[in-house]
């Protein structure tokens, strides 16, 4: 009778090729899934430093407006510009209503020199008068408080709003 010997095998370490497909499958699915949230990540730091662009150049410009006197210091002020007064340049500006309907694109600063990498972005403002009781109704008639609103847009959307009341009186 013949017996066989029944080697002792042992089962060698390694991947068989069913796991390590299987591996591969789970990890490009977790970069797939990592890549979407960087760029997510990024689309959002794009939106907030975009708003915060926007904000600056909206208080920039307000910020120019509020200092100005009321109204015009000469003899019979006009809401709005006085004769003289560019639809092309704020260097003249001397009272705060001249810039209703100023519109620049791109931005300038105060001395009318165009802020570098800004081309697509715009600013506009409007001043009214307003009721002193209710701030926001807008009144026809000299109330001794003007709303300046600073609108900016980038390529035609509404990017950021600044606001600010100029009263008669300081």
């Amino acid at each position: 009778m013949r017996h066989s010997k029944r080697s002792n095998t042992v089962a060698r370490p390694g991947f068989s090729l069913v796991e390590a497909v299987v591996c591969m499958v789970v990890l490009s699915l977790v970069l797939v899934a990592a890549m979407q949230v960087a760029g997510a990540a990024n689309v959002a730091q794009a939106k907030v430093s975009e708003r915060v662009t926007g904000r600056l150049l909206a208080d920039g410009l307000l910020s120019e407006i509020v200092p100005l006197a009321y109204a015009d210091p000469g003899a019979s002020p006009v809401f709005g510009r006085e004769a003289g007064e560019s639809t092309s340049s704020k260097q003249a500006y001397n009272d705060v209503d001249d810039f209703n309907g100023w519109t620049e694109s791109p931005p300038l600063s105060r001395t009318n020199v165009e802020i570098v990498g800004m081309t697509d972005w715009t600013r506009s403002v409007a001043v009214q008068w307003v009721n002193v009781p209710v701030i926001s109704q807008v009144s026809v008639n000299e109330t001794g408080a003007k709303r300046i609103t600073v609108t900016v847009t980038r390529n035609g959307r509404v990017i950021a709003t600044a606001v600010a009341i100029r009263t008669k009186y300081k």
